[in-house]
């Protein structure tokens, strides 16, 4: 058996450690990826004469970003030209796990926006790119509105359904029109910017709902769509005809309720008298998301005549009315109370009734109809 002297060990020792220092010395392998809706505009934080734009990454696996320490980070960029055809990066103002934001940019001005990964050896060596479209440009596009999201059940089963207004201005017949759905890992709910893993797909621009299934149950979710069209032109640049796409989006827009999950416990979110008379009252209630969702059977409202608000007691036997939900107006579930009394307090109580079986109570609320003309 041959037996190694102190030095030879010491020399294979100083080999494993360069080599294993030069195996992470190299910059990430790739940066984030990055789709064409990943923007929004805020208001902007420094004034209202220019606007705040967030750009939004998928981030990169860990066996990626080459580094063993903390060094790894995302750099966002936005670029301009000079006089003298130099090209000028300039950083976001401020960096977070999945988004950067860029503070008091232009509004009559598109941005070209580049994402880097980046660890102690520098930047990768592609970057990912998004344009910022200017105000006018963004205008001719149109808006969306993400309003319902609901749990099926405890296993991360989601239903999202939205609408879009001026479709015509950016789906054409001539177009590759579609929506690009998001969700994002989060542990506040909007108008908190969403801080965890985020990733999308693609749906026709027929469908006007979609059931998804999220990766971790037990995670809470943030929903967000973007409209988006793709139109192939042809360029003469160089005086070579080339076929490139032309791509616009409405950028981001997030859910603009909180994700919903019914249990024994929820309660109504708000009710209000919205008419009161003589003889009637109108009755008007939210419900978190719930006025588009397909969960609900009925609506049951009971009331009765009370003495005061010191004695909640029913004078007289409790009248019944069950309203359907498909019964709104603006949008909101509506009940018309009528045959009461004048001069006289009610109290009144609305239950939901459930498809699965339970029923969501609300808080009752207390109104006295209008006395006597005299």
């Amino acid at each position: 058996m041959c037996k190694m002297g102190p030095i030879t060990m010491a020399g294979i020792m100083l080999i494993m450690i360069i080599l294993t220092t030069q195996s992470f010395a190299e910059t990430p392998k790739r940066p984030p990826n990055i789709d064409i809706g990943n923007f929004e505009y805020v208001l902007s934080s420094v004034n209202d004469v220019t606007r705040d734009v967030i750009v939004y990454w998928q981030n990169i696996h860990e066996n990626e970003k080459n580094t063993i320490d903390d060094s790894f980070e995302y750099r966002a960029y936005y670029t301009s030209i000079t006089d003298k055809n130099t090209i000028i990066h300039h950083p976001c103002n401020k960096t977070y796990a999945n988004h950067a934001t860029f503070v008091g940019l232009e509004l009559n001005i598109g941005y070209n926006i580049s994402v880097y990964s980046a660890n102690k050896d520098g930047l990768s060596t592609e970057y990912a790119n998004i344009y910022i479209p200017s105000s006018s440009e963004r205008n001719d596009t149109v808006s969306l509105s993400l309003t319902k999201v609901k749990t099926y059940n405890d296993q991360g089963v989601y239903e999202l359904s939205w609408e879009i207004y001026d479709s015509q201005k950016l789906f054409a017949a001539n177009q590759l029109n579609y929506y690009t759905l998001y969700w994002c890992e989060n542990d506040i709910n909007h108008p908190n910017q969403c801080n965890g893993y985020m990733d999308w797909i693609y749906i026709p621009r027929t469908e006007t709902s979609y059931i998804i299934s999220v990766p971790d149950y037990w995670k809470d979710y943030q929903f967000a769509i973007s409209a988006n069209s793709m139109t192939l032109q042809k360029s003469n640049a160089d005086g070579n005809q080339i076929y490139k796409f032309n791509s616009v989006s409405s950028g981001l827009v997030w859910e603009s309720c909180t994700t919903l999950k019914i249990t024994k416990t929820s309660k109504l979110n708000s009710i209000w008298i919205s008419e009161v008379g003589k003889t009637f009252m109108a009755l008007r209630w939210k419900f978190d998301c719930s006025e588009k969702t397909d969960f609900i059977h009925d609506f049951h409202i009971f009331y009765c005549p009370i003495q005061s608000l010191d004695d909640l007691q029913c004078l007289e036997k409790e009248q019944f009315k069950v309203v359907e939900k498909y019964m709104k107006q603006d949008r909101t579930p509506f009940a018309f109370l009528s045959n009461l009394k004048p001069s006289t307090t009610y109290k009144i109580l609305i239950l939901i009734y459930i498809l699965n079986g339970d029923v969501i109570e609300g808080d009752p609320i207390i109104k006295a109809t209008l006395p006597e003309a005299e």
